[in-house]
């Protein structure tokens, strides 16, 4: 087995807290233009000086076409750079909404109906749904046409030019930043408003417990249509000041051949994708061996501790275990380098987190009961309709009971308090 070089040690994390993100681009465009923010294989990567601007540019364009600040923008492209920027300025400019290409006609129907959304982001040529849809519910769609010679993620926005221009200033922190749908594992997935400010705090919580600095280089192999790679990944690496490596989903050999060209320190991933991960790795000792890597992320799902090992012999750095929820701005639990418990999705690291009993009373460790939440990075509520009136989640000041009731063999475990991988933390 390899040995586990903590290369994270003595590290702090020195990054402020955002109030949107809108800032985070403006504060590291004045303070660092020339530094790396977005990158891809094999072309120029884009600088945050560069970063920035293009945003503005985009703002422009949406106002263009008519859409406001609050206006509801539905983003549906496919994986990569382009998708990137493409997030990040309609969030600074809307309400943005991002969308898994795969839903079907039925599924986008219920959502652009119930979000009431404005317009659709999209590319002419993807094979996906959301288009006739959108052309069916009279929503404008707007398509992004690439410009290969402009750079990386460069584009322009095509569509119809309304009568009346769109209104509003930048994003603030209590803007809606996006509304996303919750992975769908225990009922039909729920529609979830979160803050500019919950979303830049989440960020910035995700980034204290890796220590992330400028130096640092994520390479992101999720989709940006769901919290796990878009908060805790794309943003937070942008919250940190570095850079993300914007990969067009994920394909293990590639995974490698990133690791060796474009020399990445952290990845967050799925189980399935860091199983996949060990299964290819007798075909890329080398890349192993000489890995940039410093710190591995998990979330999504519970690690099981074979994989966890296997990874750490592998590449010979801590896997640190997350837990997050969408109705949280994602991460919601974390091991600290410094103090890991496998089996375990770690201490509170973003809301507070206690189990009540039926009555709302506080429970001792190992006591069976419901896992709850408060804090800044809750959000206020659902936004599907229901009777006309969205279904609200409780006050911040009370414990907000977003999951279903843990099972007596789940929970916090006896005495330590650390809530354990199968409980819904």
């Amino acid at each position: 087995m390899s040995k586990i070089v903590d290369r994270s040690a003595g590290r702090k994390a020195e990054n402020q807290v955002f109030s949107c993100l809108g800032d985070i681009l403006a504060h590291y465009a004045r303070i660092a233009p020339g530094r790396e923010a977005l990158l891809a294989p094999d072309v120029t990567p884009v600088t945050y000086g560069e970063l920035w601007r293009r945003t503005n540019d985009t703002i422009q364009q949406l106002r263009r076409l008519g859409v406001s600040r609050r206006d509801r923008v539905a983003v549906v492209l496919p994986r990569g750079a382009e998708a990137a920027m493409a997030i990040v300025a309609v969030t600074t400019a809307a309400v943005c909404v991002p969308l898994n290409p795969d839903l079907t006609a039925d599924e986008l129907q219920r959502y652009f109906s119930d979000l009431k959304v404005t317009a659709l982001l999209t590319r002419a040529e993807m094979n996906s749904a959301s288009r006739s849809v959108a052309h069916s519910l009279g929503i404008a769609v707007i398509d992004l046409s690439p410009r290969r010679d402009a750079g990386l993620g460069a584009f322009d926005l095509v569509g119809s030019t309304p009568t009346l221009a769109g209104t509003g200033d930048l994003a603030s922190a209590t803007s809606d930043a996006f509304i996303l749908l919750t992975s769908g594992t225990t009922s039909r997935p729920k529609m979830v408003p979160v803050t500019h400010a919950s979303v830049c705090l989440s960020a910035y919580n995700a980034g204290a417990v890796l220590a992330l600095g400028p130096e640092d280089r994520l390479l992101n192999v999720l989709p940006l249509f769901h919290a796990h790679g878009l908060i805790s990944g794309v943003l937070t690496a942008l919250a940190a000041g570095s850079s993300v490596i914007c990969a067009a989903g994920f394909d293990a050999a590639s995974f490698f051949r990133w690791l060796r060209e474009l020399r990445p320190s952290w990845y967050t991933a799925v189980p399935t994708i860091h199983r996949a991960l060990l299964s290819a790795a007798d075909h890329h000792k080398h890349d192993t061996e000489r890995s940039s890597l410093r710190i591995i992320r998990s979330a999504s799902a519970s690690l099981p501790a074979d994989i966890l090992n296997g990874l750490e012999s592998l590449f010979g750095v801590p896997v640190i275990e997350t837990y997050g929820m969408t109705e949280g701005a994602s991460q919601i639990a974390a091991n600290r380098r410094e103090l890991r418990k496998i089996g375990s999705v770690g201490r509170a690291a973003g809301p507070e987190i206690a189990i009540l009993d039926s009555e709302n009373r506080r429970l001792p460790a190992g006591k069976p009961g419901e896992i709850v939440l408060r804090g800044p990075t809750i959000s206020r509520g659902y936004g599907c309709r229901m009777n006309g009136l969205a279904k609200t989640l409780p006050r911040l000041s009370c414990w907000g009971r977003i999951r279903r009731p843990v099972r007596s063999n789940c929970g916090i475990s006896p005495q330590s308090g650390w809530p354990g991988t199968r409980s819904p933390v």
